[in-house]
């Protein structure tokens, strides 16, 4: 047996308000990179299926930007890391790593050769650093700011000069190589949070929280002129056409716009919506791609023929997916996140829909569909039963703590919460069960007889249900730690449980089939069954995945570091394909070859 990487749904951009958001491109215009979690996501402009994530950073990411050469990428963090590493290959040889700051890496930029790069952001000694890629020796200093200096570019064309942005309201002007400090070109209001030069080197932009933009000359650093009339609230990202003619900037005031770079003024304003996540934090122009990303990661492909609408928008999680479920009907799958919303994906573009209405307030623990219906529990306290097919969110169905659990047979809803079991009908619920030993998760046969109930208690507690009642029958009590996930098979005869101690255990009826795999080495976070119910696929806070034989009993297949930082949930969406889903943000499709 073997298991074979097909698709990757990347995670959306990390953003903060009232922060740039730096996403940058390759030079082919291929593909796009930016940060996320503690990885840098590679992601392709054309098909939001194709993406490759880099795992290595030891603290959460902040830039990344292509070499202009498109062979490396060099990445920041917040501890001040910056490594480069080869894009040729999916192992993405580290080539060097630096400690060039001592706080966060807030920008960077390579020289036109692919030998230098300036580094900007936070440090108790300096703000910035200009360094020789391949030894990390200084090329220059970068000094002249007070405060934290926010962004960064070096012109594309010799001779070599860079410009910064700071906190201190300032941009400076440097000539190099090495990098010297000139001058202060010019004073903001507020902010500078982006510099960037035109793709021919003879301009420079700068944009502020100030609301205003000025455009310097390339080779003196000298203003040229205003962006005339500015944005409505302040602007935080800055990006030139391929022509050299235009430039488009991302703004508060939740619009985008296009401004003539030789007089200045505006020629197109982009609109959104009227919400808080509507306001933009970062754009790119890469070839015939507008691209803007709003305070939700979303990332807009805009329309200049429909200002009002954009072409394309990837939504997404960039935080961890802790539920996800594959609806056979619509061929979808559905996923939620920490933040509560629930998202439709098309498995052929790789595109996510939200559901609508109002949403959970709290993270989603897990999602079962049943028909046109998909039901969800979260940790507010509530259980949810929506309707797919107008991706509509439900009423909220109240209980009486967080729920751990949901699970669904014909037309039985059963949940668990911290302290009790419920049996839900028709969206009511009908009866409640108390559980002192506090229940860790919930499933019900398909025979719509028997419910399995997880515990700290370390057991898993069995009951029998005739019509709306639950009564005792009795517990498996040969876990070791507490349960942390229950499943039973499609075929309604086994039971899979897993445990905090690592152990996965099959039983049929109250005999155990299976005594124990514990070939994970950290807590089990969930278990699915194919649907003949001869496989089982585990997720575990360890990173990795394993795929059993049931009926073989044959050594498991071993899917490492599947998502660092751990497997939250997988799902078979075919008899040789699953779906996993972790604290990376990410979903990555998996094909497996079985023998």
């Amino acid at each position: 047996m073997s298991i074979t990487l097909k698709n990757v749904f990347a995670p959306t951009p990390t953003v903060t308000r009232g922060k740039s958001v730096f996403v940058n491109a390759d030079p082919k215009g291929t593909n796009l990179v930016y940060a996320c979690g503690n990885a840098i996501i590679i992601r392709n402009i054309k098909d939001a299926t194709v993406a490759d994530i880099y795992y290595e950073h030891p603290a959460a990411t902040t830039v990344a930007r292509y070499s202009p050469s498109g062979f490396y990428i060099a990445s920041g963090d917040v501890q001040g890391n910056l490594r480069i590493w080869d894009t040729v290959g999916k192992e993405h040889i580290l080539k060097i790593t630096l400690k060039v700051l001592g706080g966060a890496i807030l920008d960077l930029a390579w020289s036109a050769d692919s030998q230098r790069l300036v580094v900007v952001g936070d440090g108790k000694e300096r703000f910035g650093a200009a360094v020789f890629w391949d030894s990390g020796a200084s090329c220059g200093e970068i000094i002249g700011h007070s405060k934290l200096i926010q962004t960064v570019d070096i012109k594309s064309s010799r001779p070599f000069r860079a410009m910064t942005g700071s906190e201190d309201f300032n941009v400076n002007w440097f000539e190099g190589p090495p990098f010297k400090f000139n001058k202060m070109a010019a004073t903001f209001g507020r902010f500078v949070n982006c510099v960037r030069f035109s793709p021919n080197g003879d301009k420079v932009v700068a944009v502020s929280s100030d609301k205003t933009g000025v455009i310097f000359d390339g080779k003196t650093g000298d203003k040229l002129v205003d962006l005339q009339g500015g944005h409505a609230g302040g602007i935080y990202g800055a990006s030139w056409s391929a022509d050299n003619a235009r430039i488009l900037t991302s703004s508060a005031d939740k619009t985008c716009k296009v401004w003539d770079a030789t007089t200045g003024a505006c020629l197109k304003t982009f609109t959104f919506g009227d919400t808080t996540n509507d306001q933009q934090l970062g754009c790119l122009w890469i070839n015939d791609s507008l691209i803007s990303v709003n305070l939700d990661g979303e990332i807009s492909f805009l329309d200049e023929a429909n200002v009002s609408k954009p072409s394309k928008v990837l939504k997404g999680h960039n935080r961890s997916i802790g539920a996800i479920a594959y609806d056979p009907t619509t061929k979808t799958v559905f996923s939620s996140s920490i933040d509560g919303v629930l998202y439709q994906w098309d498995l052929h573009t790789g595109i996510a829909t939200p559901f609508t209405g109002v949403a959970h307030k709290n993270q989603v623990t897990q999602i079962q569909i049943s028909g046109d219906s998909i039901i969800t529990c979260a940790k507010d306290d509530s259980v949810k039963i929506s309707t797919i097919s107008s991706r509509t969110y439900g009423p909220s169905i109240g209980i009486d703590s967080p729920a751990v659990g949901v699970s669904v047979a014909g037309d039985v809803v059963v949940a668990a919460s911290m302290k009790s079991i419920y049996v839900i009908r028709a969206g009511k619920l009908v009866s409640t069960t108390a559980a002192a030993w506090e229940p860790t998760s919930i499933s019900i046969n398909t025979n719509q007889k028997e419910v399995a109930v997880g515990g700290k208690d370390n057991k898993v507690h069995l009951y029998n249900l005739a019509g709306d009642k639950l009564t005792d029958a009795g517990a498996l009590e040969h876990h070791r730690n507490f349960v942390t996930a229950v499943t039973y098979s499609p075929c309604g005869t086994l039971l899979a449980t897993g445990c905090a101690n690592r152990s996965i255990m099959v039983w049929q009826g109250k005999t155990e089939k299976v005594s124990g795999w514990v070939n994970h080495s950290a807590r089990i976070n969930s278990l699915s069954w194919t649907a003949n119910s001869n496989h089982l696929v585990s997720a575990s806070l360890d990173g990795c995945v394993f795929v059993w034989d049931v009926v073989k009993g044959d050594q498991p297949i071993q899917l490492k570091n599947a998502h660092p930082g751990g497997v939250n949930i997988a799902v078979w969406t075919s008899p040789s394909q699953f779906v996993s889903a972790g604290n990376d943000g990410a979903m990555k499709f998996f094909d497996v070859t079985f023998k």
